[in-house]
């Protein structure tokens, strides 16, 4: 990422052309794009951690500590939060491996990377190895997407904000725990730099079976120039495990 970025300020110093342009405009990332646009980007460069202090109190949640859910999902979490409160914790399938999807997969206590090529915004997340791809071509959804854990994204520049548009995330996947929704959630991302080394996303739900009504969140991120994406594994060692009803495992032994 930083070679290509150099190769791009030799390029731009070498025609004249400043690499401080204005923002880019919606229809960057289109189907006659090309490598040179990309200079107009934001800087994005690096990883970034999860801020954890400030992207879980305060004005962090926009809205409500909790979305408000219909009668059938909000009996669903009673019952989550009542076993909870008998101590009876239950495993989730990430104790199998299993990624968590979206939203959760951009919780992780684990660093994130965006990859800019034309037409295309890829987030490469350290936790499960996992890759989100953001189209900003044009395209736009399929009529009748295979659900996936990452969803379907599609994109546009709204000056510096990327907005992203996902739809087609696997009910499996939960909004926070506990918290189920439907295969009609759809999840709107802002994404923007707020200073140098800050970096912030405001993520709006909507799921007309499971939500009465939107529910807003604030992220924080911070910037770590100095970073890589390392390798992550699960199974390699992984000592947790939960069986088929949910019930925690682990095995000392391997």
């Amino acid at each position: 990422m930083r070679s290509a970025w150099a190769v791009l300020l030799i390029s731009a110093m070498a025609s004249g052309t400043s690499l401080a342009a204005d923002p880019p405009s919606n229809n960057v990332g289109s189907p006659g794009d090309s490598w040179r646009s990309i200079a107009r980007l934001p800087d994005w460069s690096g990883v970034w951690e999860l801020d954890w202090r400030s992207s879980f109190t305060g004005a962090a949640l926009v809205d409500k500590k909790l979305p408000q859910l219909t009668p059938r999902y909000a009996a669903s979490f009673a019952k989550y939060q009542a076993a909870q409160t008998r101590g009876e914790e239950e495993q989730t399938e990430q104790a199998n491996c299993v990624p968590p999807g979206m939203p959760g997969i951009m919780t992780q206590p684990y660093p994130i990377e965006f990859l800019f090529t034309p037409g295309k915004v890829t987030i490469a997340i350290e936790a499960y190895s996992q890759m989100r791809r953001v189209f900003t071509d044009g395209r736009t959804h399929p009529a009748d997407p295979d659900p996936t854990f990452a969803g379907h994204s599609v994109g546009h520049w709204e000056g510096d904000t990327l907005v992203v548009d996902t739809v087609g995330v696997l009910p499996g996947t939960s909004l926070a725990p506990g918290i189920q929704h439907s295969s009609q959630l759809r999840i709107e991302e802002r994404i923007r730099r707020i200073s140098d080394d800050t970096l912030q996303i405001h993520t709006t739900f909507r799921d007309p079976e499971a939500l009465a009504e939107p529910w807003q969140v604030v992220r924080t991120y911070v910037r770590h120039r100095d970073w890589d994406i390392k390798e992550y594994v699960c199974t390699q060692n992984n000592r947790d495990s939960a069986d088929s009803q949910g019930r925690a495992g682990i095995n000392i032994e391997r």
